[in-house]
């Protein structure tokens, strides 16, 4: 896979949480989503998945890191403060989506999409 996610940051808090991924080669994030599950209450992973997040059309370079913010805001590419070369993206949400008891990232490569019509008849 050509990135590697990191690390989640402030999980509880929709105004500071983010996840911090790097890519480890050049790519095209538009290839990727993220999506979180959780856990039943016996403690089993859940096949409930409440949040996904697909990339937009972005080219990324091997070293880039990339931050995935819950809040709202604007996408974009900036320099880290330690001089890294960083892409920063806004999921949009009001609330957060990771909390401290069990929910997982999951990072997604997506391998093929295709935008099928869908007959009239079943609109």
């Amino acid at each position: 896979m050509e990135l590697k996610l990191l690390s989640v940051t402030a999980q509880g808090d929709a105004a500071k949480e983010y996840l911090t991924l790097r890519a480890l080669e050049d790519c095209n994030l538009k290839n990727y989503m993220i999506f979180d599950s959780t856990f039943n209450s016996d403690g089993a992973p859940s096949n409930k998945h409440r949040h996904v997040f697909v990339f937009p059309n972005w080219a990324v370079e091997k070293g880039d890191y990339i931050f995935l913010r819950t809040r709202p805001g604007s996408h974009g590419k900036f320099t880290t403060s330690n001089g890294f070369p960083a892409h920063g993206f806004h999921w949009g949400l009001n609330s957060p989506v990771w909390n401290e008891t069990g929910d997982t990232a999951h990072l997604i490569k997506i391998h093929s999409v295709k935008n099928l019509k869908v007959p009239a008849a079943a609109q």
